[in-house]
């Protein structure tokens, strides 16, 4: 299993909790912003300043950065106050299972998973009714 499926695989655990608090799964894209309708909600994409190290014992230590692009209505000063509470309710979820060791289950040693800054609306839809977010996430495993 690669590490976009598995960060994806987790990713989608995260939203189908419902524990967590969010509305189902998300159907999560490789490398293709979410369209406008359907069921294409949130997408994946690898970043070009990802790093690697080779640690003593021969393991590699990679630092890897992804943007998770997520799907959101925006029509009203109530979407996007909701909008807000999603997304940062989102960060907490993601920050309380790499706290307790709960990553994804693929072979590597995971060392962390977070949000990686601000989350912001990335795009508007023409009519206004609907925005795709960017949620900045930093990924550090060994292999």
């Amino acid at each position: 299993m690669t590490v976009y499926e598995s960060l994806a695989n987790w990713l989608n655990e995260i939203f189908a909790d419902p524990a967590s608090g969010f509305s189902g799964e998300f159907a999560i894209d490789a490398e293709g912003v979410p369209n406008w309708q359907g069921v294409q909600n949130a997408a994946l994409f690898s970043s070009p300043n990802d790093t690697a190290a080779q640690l003593l014992g021969g393991q590699i230590r990679h630092t890897a950065y992804k943007a998770l692009y997520v799907r959101q209505g925006f029509k009203g000063q109530e979407a996007r106050i909701q909008n807000e509470a999603f997304f940062e309710s989102l960060r907490k979820q993601i920050a309380k299972r790499a706290l307790a060791g709960d990553m994804p289950k693929d072979g590597r040693k995971w060392r962390g998973i977070s949000v990686n800054g601000g989350y912001y609306p990335f795009l508007r839809a023409e009519n206004g009714d609907a925005a795709i977010y960017q949620v900045p996430l930093k990924i550090v495993y060994e292999e």
